[in-house]
């Protein structure tokens, strides 16, 4: 409820005239009340058909002024929430496009997806129904005056469920909120091992199907129990509500009964004064109808806040030199996991020169890959210095910094596109003929002459659709598109068939031929043969020895 009257105090303008249609159109709902009033006590009465016409007539106008006005306030209530919905919903994915990674490493993806979906839950809850029916509530006493105008004792009546209404929405307004909480977290534990079942050939050879039903069932059940108790506690609600309803129209009419009776009030006042008794009592109901909606609208709201606020943003500021030539320098650098006592590099300096080859070798988990997400700017070295040209990385225009990087990821992935589309993303304004001419590069002119849609066709979430060598192969064309003066491979022949391999090699000679400067972590004994300078990781440090002599990758490699 809070965040829908900051709708209104966020937009004046907007608001004033909502609730200028929105007096017009309960002023104008005041006439089925009159006409019913006027039908009973006149027509009725006296029997003068031209008088029933007149009214009939006189009705209909102001029912149609009404839905058109209803119309209008609809469409004044979108305006008013559509560029605000629009702006939550692109910042907050903006957020998540361009949040630190050391600031996501506490959100696992099932976190970030639960807090879209509850923004925009909480943009259907705060929509045009819920303006349309705030702005209704003050006319309620409209309505409760006009009843006390015709009859003081039915205003009393009508204003006494009025008010019991208002109280049964203030006694609900945190009700339901564990059993929905609850309920999302059954969800969520739902959801995950749904997500357990992409691994369907692992758990069929390896066992696990029988574990993860049981815990499926345990947490249906868990889930079923939060939901049946959430719904019982919505149904109460709606059947106070229908009582409440049901028992001021009973009142009314046994208290308007005894003054009919007495001669303080006629047969049409009666009826018409308990019409006007429903519409007084039609726009509490509805918000607290809405109210479970609306509470778990502002708490959505305030948990996406509190996200936005906890994930730190890469600056789009920062230095950016009008020439790059691929010096780098590493001085004392070290790199520790948030949730790691131990640090996975420490001490590693290194000094490559423009057009040098520094080949980044050791086992599995000694930290080259995450040494290359470092250069790229990735992740935020915990100690020591990187320099591009004598700069600090830190100081650098990431943005820009990336674009100066030809890179190839350890386990490329693609989002859902053409892969034209994944390749011009990585250069945008990149002409077709460059685009193409990366792809032939890549050795994939073949493989993508046989597709039938060409580089038209359309990519599975991550290229998961894609064979190992082909999805290398692809990101090796995107890193070529990008043309950077720094170039850094990831394991880039591992896995590859000897054309693959053959494919990557011309690839690296024409490169380091051209004066890029080229880091490669890789395994790769051809590879090896071509370095410079090799730095061999290790038990957190890491070794710098001389590699090939002259440092260049040979025509032969």
């Amino acid at each position: 409820m809070r965040e829908l009257w900051q709708r209104f105090r966020r937009s004046p303008g907007a608001a004033g005239r909502l609730l200028l249609a929105a007096l017009l159109i309960n002023f104008l709902a005041l006439s089925s009340s009159l006409y019913t009033i006027q039908v009973l006590n006149r027509f009725v009465s006296h029997g003068v058909t031209g008088t029933l016409v007149t009214l009939t007539v006189g009705v209909m106008i102001a029912l149609v002024g009404e839905y058109l006005f209803r119309a209008l306030r609809h469409d004044l209530a979108r305006g008013m929430v559509g560029e605000a919905d629009r702006r939550l919903a692109t910042g907050l994915f903006g957020v998540f496009l361009t949040a630190r990674l050391e600031s996501l490493d506490g959100h696992p993806p099932a976190e970030r997806q639960g807090v879209m979906r509850g923004v925009e839950q909480a943009a259907a809850a705060l929509g045009a129904v819920g303006l349309t029916a705030l702005s209704d509530l003050p006319f309620s006493l409209m309505f409760l005056a006009a009843v006390a105008v015709i009859s003081w004792p039915l205003g009393v009546v009508t204003g006494l469920f009025l008010l019991a209404t208002l109280m049964l929405a203030w006694r609900d307004r945190h009700a339901g909120e564990s059993e929905e909480e609850a309920l999302r977290r059954q969800g969520a534990v739902l959801a995950g091992l749904l997500g357990a079942t992409e691994q369907v050939e692992t758990i069929r050879q390896f066992g696990g199907g029988a574990w993860l039903l049981g815990q499926w069932e345990k947490a249906w059940e868990g889930q079923k129990q939060w939901r049946d108790a959430t719904l019982a506690a919505q149904q109460g609600r709606g059947a106070r509500l229908q009582f409440l309803q049901t028992a001021m129209v009973v009142t009314n009419y046994a208290v308007g009964a005894m003054l009919v009776v007495a001669g303080q009030l006629d047969v049409g006042l009666l009826i018409g004064a308990n019409i006007m008794a429903g519409r007084a009592l039609t726009a509490p109901v509805r918000l607290v109808q809405l109210g479970a909606g609306l509470r778990r609208a502002d708490r959505n709201l305030r948990r996406a806040r509190r996200w936005v606020g906890e994930v730190a943003v890469e600056s789009e500021g920062g230095t950016r030199l009008p020439v790059v030539r691929g010096e780098l320098s590493l001085r004392e650098v070290g790199f520790r996991w948030p949730e790691s006592p131990l640090p996975l590099l420490e001490g590693i300096s290194a000094q490559l020169q423009p057009g040098g080859i520094l080949l980044v070798a050791g086992s599995n988990g000694s930290g080259k890959s995450s040494l290359l997400r470092l250069l790229c700017g990735l992740r935020q070295p915990t100690s020591g210095q990187i320099l591009v040209d004598g700069v600090d990385l830190r100081q650098l225009s990431l943005p820009w910094w990336r674009g100066q990087l030809s890179y190839l990821p350890q386990e490329p992935t693609f989002f859902e596109g053409s892969i034209r589309d994944n390749l011009a993303a990585a250069c945008p304004g990149a002409e077709e003929a460059l685009l193409r001419h990366c792809l032939e590069r890549a050795g994939l002119a073949r493989w993508l002459d046989g597709q039938p849609q060409g580089w038209h066709r359309r990519l599975a979430p991550g290229g998961g659709d894609l064979a190992p060598g082909l999805r290398r192969r692809l990101a090796l064309a995107r890193a070529l598109v990008v043309d950077g003066p720094l170039v850094i491979l990831d394991e880039p022949t591992e896995g590859l068939d000897p054309e693959g391999c053959e494919a990557f090699y011309g690839v690296m000679v024409e490169l380091a031929r051209a004066g890029r400067t080229l880091v490669v972590a890789s395994h790769d004994a051809n590879i090896r043969r071509g370095a410079g300078q090799i730095l061999e990781l290790g038990g957190a440090g890491g070794r710098l020895a001389r590699g090939a002599p002259g440092g260049e990758l040979r025509g032969d490699a």
